[in-house]
């Protein structure tokens, strides 16, 4: 709630239900038509250099706004966790808040631990380390070369892999972008999936790159 931004799902209410006999905590989101990124991607549907970008440049504004939100970091950013409003690409929004967390809140996350959705995770999630605001921009990277490309850009189609595996994929450096893709949103997306945390920048800093500066609200 704290959250307000037309690239983040609103949360309405926070409630409590009854199930089974138990009450269970509820959240109520407003809800989004055109379906989420992974029915796109599964449909071989790919945006072209203006949409990609845009998808990038929406994606990067709904993280800033969580981020400057007390420093709220989603761990969980990947395709199935991302609406397209009216199934528009420059329309994205960041669902599925389960897993947020505030740099002022405590959690019962304890360290080492994998925390998120492995193929989408940093290599500092994969070691179990803490997922920082790095993490989130490392995801969106990753999410948004699927999207493009319809494949992993670190990880091959049908292999499988050990965190350690994954984590030396990683290190190794990703499949590269197409041509046609426009230079600047290419270098921002290599940027965003570099193997240690300091060289992926800020919301804000690859949002400047793109020529692109939101203020998150």
């Amino acid at each position: 709630m704290r959250v307000s931004s037309p690239f983040v799902v609103r949360l309405l209410s926070a409630n409590t239900i009854v199930l089974g006999g138990k009450e269970w905590p509820a959240l109520t989101f407003e809800y989004i038509d055109g379906g989420d990124l992974q029915q796109r991607i599964d449909a071989e549907d790919r945006p072209d250099s203006a949409m990609a970008t845009a998808l990038l440049v929406g994606l990067l504004t709904g993280v800033q706004a969580l981020h400057n939100a007390d420093g709220t970091v989603h761990r969980d950013i990947k395709p199935a966790n991302i609406a397209l409003r009216g199934g528009a690409w420059d329309q994205p929004l960041i669902l599925d808040l389960g897993l947020a967390k505030s740099a002022s809140e405590t959690t019962f996350t304890q360290y080492p631990g994998l925390v998120g959705t492995a193929t989408y995770m940093a290599p500092e999630q994969l070691a179990a380390r803490r997922a920082r605001k790095a993490a989130d921009l490392f995801a969106v990277g990753v999410t948004v070369r699927v999207a493009i490309t319809g494949e992993h850009p670190f990880l091959r189609r049908g292999q499988t892999y050990s965190y350690g595996e994954a984590i030396e994929a990683i290190k190794g450096g990703p499949a590269p972008l197409p041509a046609w893709l426009g230079e600047d949103t290419r270098s921002v997306l290599d940027r965003m999936v570099c193997f240690a945390e300091h060289d992926r920048g800020s919301s804000r800093s690859n949002l400047k790159r793109l020529g692109s500066i939101h203020d998150g609200r």
